[in-house]
């Protein structure tokens, strides 16, 4: 099998200058290209993805029933991480899917302390969680260009409002700007944006009909527990915000310029607007941009705390069923924003040039 996969490979890398694809999202057509052939690099270096899964829950079965963390642990605690492998496992469903890591197994205090600048009362309680499963999430925020082989397969309505802003004070919906034209330039390789929660459910939806695999939003437990990737601090990467325009796309000088009324942090991230995925690093579990770029839309009803949210990982499903959580801040927002802890809700409907989201799969 590896070597039919290499076969292939081959052949499509000699089948000249039409195949080498720019990689930049910027033409369609070499963007697909690219994608293409990443696919079957990758398929001839994981040819049988369901044996790496059968493996990876087999290990993690065993890590977490030779534990002595499987009993209940303190708050302030240290998170513990059941990991199958020493670097994340990837997986990856075909090129209309996008790119997967595996996310271990393991339990972490979810929340904010009452001690920590910007906190927010919806952070608390602070609270125990543990998620006694490996999951897949996807490597980047759902891109445009994965997004756009949806709405063509399925024939989605993506609609033709979103809320933009030209002064980044005053927000409105307005007619002719939506995903494609969300009010600043996108490539095939940027999160799409102005996406509802209904937008993010049917992307799952039509995914999970394309590869016979259940995807699904995160739970907002998920989202902040991959996102820190068993760090303790106010941001995956540490407690300064000063930091923030090395690890992610938040509020900065560079939006200013376009923004010159508004409050931003005092450096520069390269980007005004949303960055093509993967720009900046990614964190422990090989994640990129769980901080910033875009919103992303998670599974759970809105609480205003966490005194009745699940603790095993699962999406809230009662409380406020009209909102929906969002979580990891975006490129509008400032660094208090960018916390591991920061929670975001709004209504289903609201398209919105900041919103985005992730998917992700059970193992």
């Amino acid at each position: 099998m590896k070597k039919l996969w290499a076969f292939i490979l081959i052949i499509l890398c000699m089948s000249g200058s039409a195949w080498a694809g720019t990689g930049d999202g910027d033409d369609t057509a070499s963007w697909q290209r690219d994608r293409q052939m990443r696919y079957v690099a990758f398929r001839a270096a994981h040819p049988d993805p369901e044996v790496q899964i059968a493996q990876i829950k087999a290990k993690t079965t065993a890590l977490i029933a030779a534990s002595s963390s499987t009993r209940t642990k303190n708050v302030d605690s240290a998170p513990t991480i059941w990991r199958a492998s020493r670097r994340p496992a990837a997986l990856w469903d075909g090129v209309d899917a996008p790119e997967m890591v595996v996310v271990p197994a393991g339990d972490y205090a979810m929340g904010s302390a009452t001690t920590q600048p910007n906190r927010d009362a919806a952070e608390g309680p602070l609270h125990r969680v543990r998620i006694g499963y490996a999951f897949a999430a996807s490597k980047y925020p759902i891109t445009a260009g994965e997004y756009a082989r949806f709405v063509a397969d399925a024939h989605y309505d993506a609609g033709d409002r979103c809320y933009t802003s030209e002064d980044g004070a005053v927000w409105k919906e307005t007619v002719g700007h939506n995903w494609q034209r969300p009010g600043f330039d996108q490539t095939n390789n940027s999160p799409a944006v102005c996406m509802n929660w209904n937008d993010a459910k049917a992307y799952v939806a039509w995914l999970s009909a394309k590869t016979g695999r259940t995807y699904r939003l995160m739970s907002e437990a998920e989202y902040e527990y991959a996102n820190r990737a068993g760090t303790t601090t106010a941001y995956w990467w540490g407690d300064d915000p000063s930091a923030s325009c090395r690890y992610a796309n938040g509020s900065d000088l560079d939006l200013k310029a376009r923004y010159p009324a508004i409050t931003t942090s005092a450096c520069r991230d390269g980007f005004a607007f949303t960055s093509p995925v993967g720009k900046f690093k990614p964190n422990r579990f090989g994640l990129y941009d769980t901080a910033g770029n875009v919103w992303s839309w998670v599974e759970d009803c809105w609480n205003d705390d966490y005194r009745s949210t699940p603790t095993d990982g699962a999406a809230s499903q009662s409380g406020d069923c009209a909102r929906h959580l969002l979580r990891g801040g975006s490129w509008y927002y400032y660094p208090r924003n960018l916390r591991a802890a920061d929670r975001y809700g709004n209504t289903t409907e609201p398209r919105v040039n900041m919103d985005g989201f992730r998917v992700a799969f059970t193992l």
